[in-house]
């Protein structure tokens, strides 16, 4: 191989130079780039397992907090995602708004269980909401806003679209005494 090259002319030589550069080149700006790239992501792995080691450092008094905060609540008061959803409805019926509801999500963590509802009101008047919001704080801690996005309505900006994520607790009666 080497007496081929050799036997080339100056140009052709200087060619084929020339491409293993360009060939070298457009390899290392790869390899870089991959490198940065798994760089980030050991980073971002770094970054999780040591969060991941402070909730473990923390973990009693994390379940120390939660059982005080499930002895603190009245089991019956708790919403589970049915009766979220009625007490939404009820919430907007009385302050005069014709809610959307999506269906609830949930999510368990040890004695609670933490639903999510989607709701939507269209071509509401801002005095309803605010009412709306009133009402959902006096239901506090067992019934929160978790999320809210205003926006006017493009046929009536006097009116507004509102989006709300709403979140109730449950705790079972024979979780809250542990």
């Amino acid at each position: 191989m080497k007496a081929r090259f050799l036997s080339r002319s100056l140009r052709e030589k200087l060619l084929v130079l020339g491409c293993a550069a360009a060939f070298g080149v457009v390899w290392l700006i790869g390899a870089s780039g991959r490198l940065v790239q798994q760089t980030r992501v050991w980073r971002g792995l770094a970054a999780a397992r040591s969060e991941q080691e402070q909730w473990f450092v923390n973990r009693s008094a994390i379940e120390a907090r939660a059982a005080r905060a499930a002895r603190s609540l009245e089991p019956g008061r708790t919403l589970d995602a049915t009766h979220l959803i009625g007490e939404v409805s009820a919430l907007s019926a009385a302050s005069g708004l014709a809610p959307g509801i999506d269906s609830p999500r949930t999510e368990r963590a040890g004695p609670f269980a933490y639903h999510k509802v989607q709701v939507n009101f269209r071509r509401a008047d801002l005095g309803a909401l605010v009412n709306f919001y009133e009402a959902l704080g006096r239901r506090a801690p067992y019934l929160a806003l978790e999320q809210c996005a205003l926006t006017a309505d493009r046929a009536n900006p006097a009116q507004l679209n509102a989006y709300f994520t709403i979140f109730s607790v449950e705790v079972s009666p024979g979780d809250a005494t542990n």
